[in-house]
């Protein structure tokens, strides 16, 4: 009983600094780290822009998984002002990227690595972006798809296609702006041929982009409505 009040107490005491931070968080990109500087030094993604959210505030502000490289945050930053261009009315939300102080573009383990970002799959519903993701998200690990991107639950719920093709291009396209590419891109085996028979499936192909084919039935489950995008340093 007292280990319960104890953790109440604990929660109320950290609950308006969770509140405060999200309500008075600058919409604005503030700080932009120099392009020009190849380092290890962990820079923590906005929590919140124009056309992105990070979906999960306990983990953005108290787990803290929102660290990637410099150069991926500006590869990040740069993606969504090409988005803003190319994908109207598309809300992109992040699930999550590495904890704070893990900045490393090439580590041995991608648990301590600075270079991946999840996101959640762009949804449409009735043949609109679904921009809201808090009533759709917060059940989401209870939605199952078919191999064709539908809601088994909700027929009129589905994946975008489409404007998943086009967000990973304009990752590609901005990481090469800062000497980085889209090394490797994981999501559901199914919906790879999916992308591909999108109208920038020629695009997709043409690109050094490696989809990750051989996964483990847990993980490929995992991945139905996530995708897991890896940044490496561009070979030239």
């Amino acid at each position: 009983m007292f280990n319960r009040i104890l953790a109440f107490i604990v929660f109320l005491m950290v609950l308006p600094g969770i509140i405060f931070s999200q309500l008075s968080y600058n919409r604005e990109i503030i700080d932009r780290p120099n392009v020009s500087v190849i380092s290890n030094i962990a820079y923590k993604l906005p929590f919140r822009g124009e056309n992105y959210k990070f979906y999960g505030t306990v983990r953005y502000h108290i787990s803290g998984r929102a660290f990637v490289n410099n150069k991926v945050y500006n590869t990040f930053i740069e993606a969504q002002h090409l988005s803003n261009h190319n994908m109207p009315g598309i809300q992109m939300r992040l699930l999550k990227s590495s904890g704070n102080g893990r900045g490393r573009l090439n580590p041995q383990k991608l648990s301590v690595s600075g270079n991946y970002i999840v996101f959640m799959s762009p949804l449409k519903r009735n043949e609109k972006p679904v921009k809201f993701y808090y009533r759709t998200g917060l059940f989401r690990c209870f939605y199952r798809f078919d191999r064709d991107g539908k809601a088994k639950q909700k027929s009129r719920l589905y994946i975008d296609f489409e404007a998943l093709a086009q967000y990973l291009i304009n990752l590609d396209n901005a990481a090469r702006l800062f000497g980085l590419k889209v090394n490797t891109v994981t999501l559901r085996r199914e919906f790879i041929k999916k992308l591909y028979g999108t109208s920038l499936g020629q695009e997709l192909e043409s690109r050094d982009l490696r989809f990750v084919k051989y996964l483990s039935r847990k993980v490929n489950r995992k991945y139905e409505a996530l995708f897991l995008v890896e940044f490496g340093l561009e070979q030239k």
